[in-house]
């Protein structure tokens, strides 16, 4: 997609950073001088208002964060903290801008991006708005293994606290679909280790054709 020219002129103006659990990689409203590529490790994104905190997503390894300010202001519509130690590479946002002004095939991977986070939002709406409670549930268990953990079973990086602020729900809700899930013969967790036992009931729950991006 870079011509080796350009790819070298990007990695000169790039730096590697480390962030242990619980350390912000960028706040709300901040300067956005670099776009955040995250190597390694998980990374919840979220809103502040006033005292209360709103859980956006859960990015992986592999995800661009803070494309949008190339576009309108360069600064943060939200938070990013380490769920786990994470590794990123912060690219510089002018060479970054460069590049989509010079190369089209690049340019066209920028708006695939932007274009994916949009359908993804507007996917997300539809599942706050229309599926009830286990369905929402249902759904995120099952981006959690097949999308984000990529594995079943799985390590939970984020709390109950965090799951809930996902589905648009209470932790005491949480726990008891959980207990509910777990009783159906639908789930089995021990501690953060959870395992899908019947993802076909999972998706039948849910209604899912194709999956929301939490």
């Amino acid at each position: 997609m870079l011509t080796d020219e350009q790819l070298q002129k990007v990695n000169d103006h790039r730096t590697e950073l480390s962030f242990k659990k619980g350390e912000l990689l960028n706040k709300q409203g901040m300067f956005m001088s670099h776009i955040i590529y995250i190597r390694k490790g998980f990374v919840k994104l979220y809103i502040e208002n006033d005292d209360e905190l709103t859980t956006l997503s859960i990015a992986k390894p592999g995800t661009f964060l803070g494309v949008q300010a190339l576009y309108g202001q360069p600064v943060s519509p939200f938070s990013a903290e380490a769920l786990t130690d994470t590794e990123v590479c912060l690219k510089d946002i002018g060479v970054f801008r460069e590049m989509v002004l010079v190369n089209p095939q690049f340019a066209s991977g920028v708006i695939e991006v932007l274009n994916d986070a949009l359908t993804q939002a507007y996917k997300r709406m539809f599942s706050l708005t229309t599926k009830q409670m286990d369905g929402r549930f249902s759904e995120l268990l099952l981006y959690l293994s097949d999308v984000l953990y990529e594995s079943n079973p799985f390590t939970l990086t984020i709390s109950r606290k965090e799951i809930a602020g996902l589905i648009s729900t209470t932790p005491e809700s949480v726990s008891r679909l959980i207990g509910e899930f777990r009783e159906r013969g639908l789930i089995r967790n021990k501690g953060h280790v959870f395992e899908l036992l019947d993802k076909d009931q999972l998706k039948d729950i849910c209604k899912c054709e194709t999956l929301s991006i939490y």
